[in-house]
C-alpha cells in the first residue's frame, strides 16, 4: 500500500494515498514530503526516514575515507 509522508513543524504523518485527503492536509499547514510503499503508517515513516539515513551516509564515509586514500596515495608514490 502507498502511502503519503506529510510534516508540520517535526511532527510526520503517514497517510493513506489518496490525493484529496492529501490535500486536506496541505490545506491545514502540513507539507508534503515523499511518497513510499509500506504496510502501515509506521512503516511508512520508518521507511523514509532509512531512506533518509542512506543519503546522509554516503557522503560521511567518503568524507572519513579521503584522508586514508590521500595517505595511501602518498605513501605509495614515495
Amino acid at each position: 500500500m502507498d502511502f503519503y509522508i506529510l510534516k508540520k513543524q517535526e511532527k510526520l504523518v503517514a497517510i493513506p494515498a489518496d490525493e484529496q485527503n492529501c490535500k486536506a492536509y496541505i490545506e491545514n499547514g502540513y507539507c508534503y514530503v515523499d511518497k513510499v510503499a509500506a504496510c502501515n503508517e509506521r512503516a511508512a515513516i520508518k521507511r523514509l526516514e532509512a531512506k533518509q539515513s542512506k543519503l546522509y551516509r554516503a557522503p560521511m564515509l567518503l568524507l572519513l575515507a579521503l584522508p586514508l586514500l590521500i595517505f595511501a596515495w602518498w605513501r605509495l608514490s614515495y
